[in-house]
């Protein structure tokens, strides 16, 4: 074998080495290299998502995330909007505070599921447990509120 061909051999061989694979990272996170500084979330199971919040201002970014990872988000602020939006839209997950949540009242037929938003200190209550599968703690990442629609969609229990 000549030395022409092995020389480019090795060079291949080690850049192959050095770059190494892409690799996929928790809470459906995917980056596509090491040197990638934005990061992309994406919803493997786009959901339609309805959240009842108050002060939605605060939380603009979040769901504004929420839509650029694939999810239809309706943000309502008052107790009258929700009805008047499960009345008027099927939702796949409805979001709203733990104390607003237990109010919330999904139609026989639908298959909509109540994602709870709890106070850190409310995180352990047994009830808590006992009636959701699934919550968010208060100012939880876009991730984990990704990560736990897609759980309640797919039909997953913790």
């Amino acid at each position: 074998m000549s030395k022409c061909m092995i020389i480019p051999g090795l060079l291949l061989g080690a850049l192959t080495l050095a770059h190494g694979p892409a690799q996929a990272c928790g809470e459906n996170q995917f980056n596509m290299g090491q040197g990638l500084r934005y990061r992309n979330l994406l919803a493997p199971r786009p959901a339609t998502v309805l959240v009842f919040d108050e002060s939605a201002a605060n939380r603009k970014q979040l769901y504004s995330g929420m839509v650029r990872a694939g999810h239809k988000v309706t943000v309502v602020s008052n107790s009258e909007d929700v009805s008047r939006a499960t009345n008027a839209k099927r939702f796949d997950v409805i979001i709203a505070e733990l104390g607003d949540a237990g109010e919330i009242n999904v139609s026989p037929g639908s298959k909509a599921r109540v994602l709870p938003v709890v106070k850190r200190q409310q995180r352990n209550q047994p009830e808590l447990r006992d009636r959701f599968d699934h919550f968010v703690i208060d100012g939880a990442s876009l991730g984990q509120y990704l990560k736990s629609i897609d759980h309640l969609v797919q039909g997953k229990s913790k």
